[in-house]
């Protein structure tokens, strides 16, 4: 009998603070950031996305809100090879995904470092993620 394994990279430290330095980063230039978590997926691949959630994705465009993150990602300099430009999602503010994790978790507007492994969130199988922010 055949067994799927999958080997999942790690969440680096490294990783952990590039993620809070950009969303820190962002909310300096004002982009307004309701939701900013890492995300392992195995259904999607076999790394973490960190996934930036934001109203103005719907009101201003994704394309307006990915260039405030190359900038963000720009000011970060060295700090900022943690997070590939690829491997940041945006998301809508109202996204289904949001608001799943709504339910579980509030950070408030600040940010945190919480760790939401092999949980529920309602009804949504969270295999691993770390969040900064769920407001």
């Amino acid at each position: 009998m055949a067994e799927n394994l999958v080997v999942k990279e790690p969440l680096t430290a490294d990783m952990i603070d590039a993620g809070e330095a950009l969303t820190r980063q962002l909310d300096s230039l004002g982009l307004p950031i309701t939701a900013a978590f890492w995300l392992f997926d195995p259904e999607r691949s076999d790394e973490w996305c960190l996934m930036l959630a934001s109203p103005d994705v719907a009101t201003k465009g994704s394309q307006h809100v990915y260039l405030q993150i190359y900038l963000a990602l720009e000011q970060l300099g060295d700090k900022a090879t943690a997070i590939p430009l690829f491997g940041v999602r945006l998301l809508d503010g109202s996204d289904k995904l949001v608001r799943q994790l709504q339910t579980a978790v509030r950070t408030g507007a600040g940010i945190s470092r919480i760790r939401f492994r092999k949980r529920v969130a309602d009804g949504h199988y969270i295999e691993d993620a770390l969040i900064y922010r769920v407001t």
